[in-house]
């Protein structure tokens, strides 16, 4: 018995729905088994408008279906009511096209819907090989990151100790066997102690770089308490120095609150280090609160909301055209030269700021230094 159904109402059908859809009845011969589909109606195929592929036979128009094994699918859903879902890359003329198949028995026919997921198969074997790439750029960081462990363990036990017995074997020289040296003999045996040193500083500082990293989620960290932490690391040091260091009421952040410490702790020491030797340090600690679309800086987010912390001294400063390159490793200006230091804090806080996901600038006035830090506000635009 073959299927009624009206056909204007299957044209109007096919054609509203942004998937292909196909109704067939099964063509039997004498032994009732299916030997072909008749098509009642169907949707964007090359034939044009659905409305012309009403009376053809499947496999007179797509044979390789046969040999796909497609057929024998449409046959089973027919036969059994099983219903069909698979998905199948269909290669032609050197064209490669996915087609995700379902169909459903209907009556004593089957309906068919095919979806071309081309363009999505392709996005998620773009992902796949992107994951790929990711996975084993991972690797490679993994590797390099056991190599800097090393390192640091290296440096830090056998380095330093090789840098402190050649230091301590200059210095018995010096002392043990002075008469037998000349003039020129022991200054250059103080030079290459003083390069020692130097050497033996450098290493310590990369190490304090290398080391600055966030292993731990991060908390609502009160800055509050944070700069008090770093202010007790400092205690003596900002005695010593007849510093005064004001502090207003400070914001609450998301972040790594040892970290925030470590920066505060470097920002004071800074201004401490490069005091103007007419004054005592006058460092200020302040907060407010600015949107991205206000900041000139390249690194703020348009949309995004920033609390900005600011730093600022009454010290000795750096030239305007310094501004950036003063948070590069192993930077000093001559100015700087005559301080004790390797030029890694500001390296180290710009860090740790970009662990915070901010970023940190400064500007020098001839009366001030400042430095802002800037932490993005979670959670509002």
């Amino acid at each position: 018995m073959e299927l009624s159904v009206n056909p204007d109402l299957l044209e109007a059908l096919v054609s509203a729905l942004p998937t292909e859809v196909h109704i067939l009845e099964p063509i039997r011969d004498e032994r009732g088994e299916i030997s072909d589909f008749r098509y009642l109606a169907g949707s964007h195929t090359a034939y044009g408008k659905s409305g012309e592929l009403s009376g053809k036979q499947l496999l007179s128009i797509y044979p390789w279906k046969k040999e796909a094994g497609i057929f024998d699918r449409f046959r089973d859903v027919a036969d059994t009511g099983n219903p069909l879902d698979m998905v199948f890359l269909h290669e032609s003329d050197g064209h490669h096209r996915w087609y995700h198949i379902k169909a459903r028995r209907f009556g004593k026919g089957i309906v068919v819907l095919r979806e071309d997921i081309t363009t999505a198969r392709q996005a998620e074997e773009k992902i796949m090989q992107l994951n790929w790439a990711l996975y084993k750029k991972n690797r490679h960081l993994e590797a390099l990151s056991s190599e800097l462990k090393t390192f640091n363990s290296i440096a830090a036990h056998e380095y330093n100790d090789t840098l402190r017995n050649l230091y301590k074997n200059l210095e018995f020289i010096i002392k043990n066997e002075a008469r037998e040296l000349s003039d020129a003999g022991k200054a250059n045996i103080r030079r290459a102690q003083a390069s020692i040193q130097k050497l033996k500083l450098m290493t310590e500082d990369i190490i304090a770089f290398s080391n600055v990293h966030s292993e731990q989620e991060m908390v609502t960290a009160d800055l509050n308490e944070v700069v008090s932490m770093a202010l007790h690391a400092l205690e003596d040091r900002i005695r010593g120095e007849s510093a005064v260091v004001n502090v207003n009421s400070l914001p609450s952040i998301e972040g790594y609150p040892p970290l925030l410490a470590l920066l505060f702790q470097h920002l004071i020491s800074n201004s401490l280090k490069f005091r103007r030797p007419e004054s005592n340090p006058d460092i200020r600690i302040t907060a407010d609160a600015v949107k991205g679309t206000d900041l000139s800086n390249e690194a703020a987010i348009p949309g995004a909301m920033y609390q900005r912390i600011s730093v600022r001294d009454n010290g000795i400063g750096f030239q305007p055209e310094e501004a950036d390159k003063i948070f590069t490793m192993f930077y000093r200006t001559q100015e700087k030269g005559r301080h004790k230091g390797s030029g890694v804090g500001l390296a180290i806080c710009k860090k740790i700021m970009d662990l915070h996901g901010g970023f940190i600038s400064a500007e020098c006035q001839p009366a001030c230094t400042t430095f802002y830090c800037y932490f993005p506000v979670v959670g509002r635009n």
